[in-house]
């Protein structure tokens, strides 16, 4: 299971952009991807975590590796002629409830932990929508469940979440990536993981003129028509899934609970993770061929942005890289007074930079701070001793969690000479409320991949966990570290934004192992001590004789004096 990295590697930047801008697209007044004019009124950032976690429905995709979206068309069926001709094929998969159907990849299971440590399980209600618009059945040749709207919804019996509701909906989604020859028929067609989401979101039902998402005919160009959904409330705020005549609006998590997800799958997992949960406890056992992956893990706080600005106030460093000739994924009216954008992703490093070079316009604070509980794959590539240490088909090689709204794309960057992981994050210095947030990071890492990186024995390790702050000041955060069931476990709490750089050191004490006793055909040859001769007096009568040896003896008839 490689994810994103073989996607990327196999279909190049034209399918980055095609990815990038199709997950951009949001309902609203109008939604594209298009380039931005530098005479637009004004101008401002969409930034807000797992916005597209339940954005596109389940389909195929022929033409994934074309640098004209408009060539990359929806198939209405996988042996639809358009994916038979194509060459290459994207799959979108939201994973059904394995009550549904537990044919390949399914979610298992959720539950909570309250404080005294009581497991609550979860209960599944229904899937959402409860027909969507394309619903299929399992594909067996391609090791595809079947197909049941977005996700399910489940009630966690007494967990009251800030909508006043204990009901949850719990969505997985899969993009599978595959090259074929034309003609051949696409449910014949091997495909492999591509990128993974996941996510656990507390929600309230509300009534209204809602409908189940459909589907655009192709994936762009700009100005092509958008998904239906999902959908916003007539206040403006978004549905996390929507069903004839029901929102299902996000609220916020209770307190004092942890939340857990067990996913079957019918690969095996490897790479990493970046997750939106902190102090996380991993679990993966052998299913088959595949897995069964449980996550059990906090929730954390995460700020958002949703803003414009004046095109006076537009920093010169930002309008040099959004007026130049590319397209963005944005939200707003192009030919109107305002555009927003939800720049590349949240892990991209140009979205931290813009980012960063516009807060001190908008006071450095966020426009809404909202609970999250997800995870999913990330980039491994960038550095070569984590790749070569991650490498394994068969394991996952950690979970990287933060709540920092923007954060770099892959696992920590191992520093050779520091000797540190090294891993950037940036947010707002303040939450919505104008109180300073406060920062998490937690690195959840295989045991073997550490040992790898560092060549280290099979020892205990420590660690030391450091905050270098924007202005270069270095800072020791609260951490926590220990290592179980196989994973190696770091937490640093407590850091304020706007850009740190997070600094993880792992050192492990040299035994000294006493040397060997020699064994009998070594043991050292001793030299004899050399005897010193001794003289005695020896006498007979008045005659007296003296006798030097080493043993003396008086001669016959004489007598030792």
């Amino acid at each position: 299971m490689g994810f994103y990295v073989k996607s990327v590697r196999k279909y190049g930047a034209a399918f980055l952009a095609a990815l990038l801008l199709g997950s951009m697209v949001q309902a609203s007044v109008a939604n594209a991807g298009g380039k931005i004019p530098s005479t637009i009124p004004n101008f401002g950032l969409y930034l807000t975590e797992s916005f597209d976690l339940n954005l596109e429905p389940n389909n195929f995709w022929a033409n994934a590796d074309s640098a004209d979206h408009s060539k990359m068309l929806r198939c209405a069926s996988v042996d639809d002629p358009i994916c038979t001709q194509a060459t290459s094929v994207k799959t979108i998969n939201n994973l059904p409830t394995c009550a549904v159907d537990a044919s390949f990849d399914c979610i298992k299971s959720i539950w909570a932990i309250d404080s005294a440590g009581k497991r609550i399980d979860g209960q599944f209600l229904n899937s959402l929508p409860v027909k969507g618009t394309t619903d299929r059945p399992a594909i067996a040749s391609m090791m595809l469940s079947a197909a049941n709207g977005f996700g399910g919804l489940w009630k966690v019996p007494g967990v009251i979440n800030g909508g006043g509701t204990d009901e949850y909906f719990v969505s997985l989604r899969i993009d599978s990536f595959a090259n074929k020859a034309a003609g051949v028929p696409m449910d014949t067609t091997k495909i492999y993981y591509g990128s993974f989401m996941a996510g656990i979101t507390p929600v309230k039902s509300v009534p209204g003129n809602y409908v189940p998402m459909t589907s655009r005919p192709n994936w762009g160009p700009t100005g092509a028509p958008a998904n239906s959904g999902p959908s916003n409330t007539p206040q403006g705020e978004r549905c996390t899934v929507v069903d004839t005549g029901i929102c299902q609006l996000p609220q916020d998590f209770p307190t004092g609970y942890r939340f857990g997800m067990s996913v079957q799958l019918a690969q095996k997992l490897s790479g990493w993770f970046h997750g939106r949960i902190a102090l996380p406890q991993i679990d993966i056992a052998p299913n088959g061929n595949g897995q069964i992956v449980n996550i059990e893990a906090e929730p954390v706080k995460i700020s958002t942005l949703d803003f414009t600005i004046p095109n006076a106030q537009i920093p010169e460093s930002v309008r040099k890289v959004i007026f130049a000739d590319v397209d963005w994924g944005l939200q707003g009216d192009i030919n109107g007074n305002s555009i927003k954008t939800m720049l590349n992703g949240l892990s991209n490093p140009q979205t931290m930079q813009i980012m960063n070079d516009m807060l001190p316009t908008i006071g450095d604070r966020a426009t809404k701070t909202m609970q999250y509980w997800s995870y999913r794959a990330l980039n491994t590539w960038q550095n070569p001793e984590i790749e070569r240490c991650s490498k394994s088909k068969d394991e996952l090689g950690g979970v990287v969690t933060t709540n920092a709204l923007t954060y770099s794309a892959g696992p920590p960057v191992f520093n050779k000479a520091t000797g540190a992981l090294e891993y950037k994050v940036a947010s707002p210095h303040y939450e919505a409320n104008g109180a300073e947030a406060s920062g998490t990071y937690d690195l959840a890492i295989n045991s073997k991949v550490a040992r790898c990186i560092y060549e280290f024995s099979s020892a205990p390790i420590q660690a030391e966990i450091s905050i270098t702050t924007s202005e270069g000041e270095k800072k020791v955060a609260t951490t926590i570290v220990n290592e179980k069931n196989g994973w190696l476990y770091l937490s640093a709490k407590g850091f304020s934004f706007s850009s740190p750089t997070i600094n993880v050191k792992l050192s492990q004490e040299k035994v000294v192992a006493p040397a060997p006793a020699p064994s009998p055909s070594e043991s050292p040859v001793v030299a004899p001590v050399a005897k010193k001769k001794v003289t005695i007096s020896c006498v007979k009568g008045k005659t007296t004789k003296k006798v030097t040896a080493i043993s003396p003896k008086c001669p016959a008839g004489y007598k030792r004096k």
